[in-house]
Parts: C-alpha cells; sequence; structure tokens
C-alpha cells in the first residue's frame, strides 16, 4: 500500500508541474515577459503583460467554444451510426 500511495503523490506532483507550467504559459511566455521586462518601463511592462494575459484567455475561450462544438458533433456521430 504504500508503494502505491507513493506512486500516486509522484502522479499527482507530475500533474500539478504540468498544470503550473500550462497557466504560467510555458517556456514562450517567460522569453516574451523577459523581453517586455528588458524593453519597456515598469508602468508599460505591466500594461503590456495584461493585454498579453488578456490575449491568452481570448484564445483559450475561442479554443474551448470551438473544441466543445468539434466534441459535441463527433459524439453525436458516433452514436448515430
Amino acid at each position: 500500500m504504500k508503494k502505491l500511495t507513493g506512486m500516486y503523490q509522484a502522479f499527482c506532483k507530475e500533474r500539478h508541474e504540468e498544470f503550473e507550467n500550462y497557466i504560467n504559459g510555458g517556456d514562450t511566455m517567460g522569453e516574451i515577459q523577459n523581453f517586455l521586462k528588458q524593453k519597456l518601463n515598469a508602468d508599460d511592462f505591466y500594461h503590456a503583460e495584461e493585454l498579453l494575459n488578456a490575449l491568452v484567455s481570448e484564445i483559450e475561450e475561442k479554443g474551448f467554444k470551438e473544441g466543445a462544438k468539434y466534441t459535441s458533433g463527433l459524439a453525436k456521430e458516433l452514436f448515430t451510426e
């Protein structure tokens, strides 16, 4: 049982790390943020970061909606055959 618990904890840790990387935007987001920090003053950087986060949220929302439409259509197709 102890081995199983350890395996589950390792799995949870790995999933948490993947999720954290996703939430933070991954390596590309870090590169963009570092670039902006070097090129902009503090006020401009925070404004640019807000705009970038809004863009990411908008893209995720649109992707989710389109994915939901696709998944719904796929489910209908699979169940009608």
